[in-house]
């Protein structure tokens, strides 16, 4: 499933090929794209979405 997706999670995880944070975001939305299977490009970014929300739920009081 992740096969082409870098990602890089901590500094530690560099072995001197680092990934650049855009590089990790669209890796991230690809993967997101493979699980929904959904093309995820700028077509769907520009699109309007349909929100699913429970009118009932408030915040927590502090």
């Amino acid at each position: 499933m992740m096969d082409g997706l870098r990602v890089q999670l901590s500094d530690d995880d560099v072995r001197g090929d680092p990934v650049e944070g855009p590089e990790s975001i669209s890796s991230a939305l690809a993967l997101i794209g493979r699980l929904t299977q959904t093309d995820i490009g700028a077509d769907w970014f520009l699109a309007r979405h349909s929100r699913l929300r429970d009118s009932s739920w408030r915040p927590p009081m502090p």
